[in-house]
């Protein structure tokens, strides 16, 4: 699996909407009002660490289509990210500092699979990670992107074994991700009083 070749959806189909694909996103599930945490069932846990055991060795590129797809399909997040602004999809996939982000944000996903067993550990990974996103000027429905895109990232390489179930588990790690560093975000909001930058 190490050496396969990574490619995103709409390559491997011959589709160039690879957002036509994209899983559903559910609403986040409120209690009170405000959204709950999500939850990580024992068998989802299994299932995301033996798939990402099969991803490690392609993170770098997964985070390359990752970012490539998301900015496809949601040219304004494009746009909030400076040194991206502006640039077309195919200089996009050369530049080494996508590559560099892109790696940045699968080694945040390969520490919270390493904390998976540790909930304080994770929740203090994405609290740090929301405070930072917070400070980059980073809108908190943007978090909520990425895990979608990441998904159709890592398909292909996992089309023999794509379940649903499969595909929940990755989707409820990244609400669950999101909704901490979300929460962080807001708290940083209203406790800080400075201005993300922007």
């Amino acid at each position: 699996m190490g050496n396969k070749h990574v490619k995103s959806a709409a390559e491997s189909n011959g589709s160039s909407n690879s957002h036509e694909q994209q899983p559903p996103i559910s609403s986040p599930e409120l209690v009170n009002g405000v959204e709950a945490q999500p939850k990580l069932t024992e068998q989802q846990v299994l299932v995301l660490e033996e798939t990402w055991k099969e991803l490690e060795s392609n993170i770098s590129k997964v985070g390359v289509i990752t970012f490539i797809s998301l900015f496809e399909t949601h040219p304004d997040v494009q746009e909030t990210f400076l040194p991206f602004s502006g640039m077309e999809l195919e200089e996009l996939k050369q530049s080494k500092q996508l590559k560099a982000h892109a790696l940045r944000v699968m080694q945040s996903v390969q520490k919270a699979i390493a904390r998976i067993h540790e909930p304080e550990k994770l929740e203090a990974l994405l609290r740090d990670l929301g405070q930072k996103h917070y400070f980059y000027g980073a809108k908190p429905n943007y978090v909520d992107l990425i895990g979608p895109q990441f998904i159709q990232a890592i398909r292909p390489s996992l089309e023999e074994k794509w379940t649903e179930e499969l595909q929940e588990a990755w989707l409820q790690l990244f609400r669950y991700m999101s909704c901490i560093m979300k929460s962080a975000m807001e708290q940083e909001r209203i406790t800080s009083g400075v201005a993300p930058t922007n």
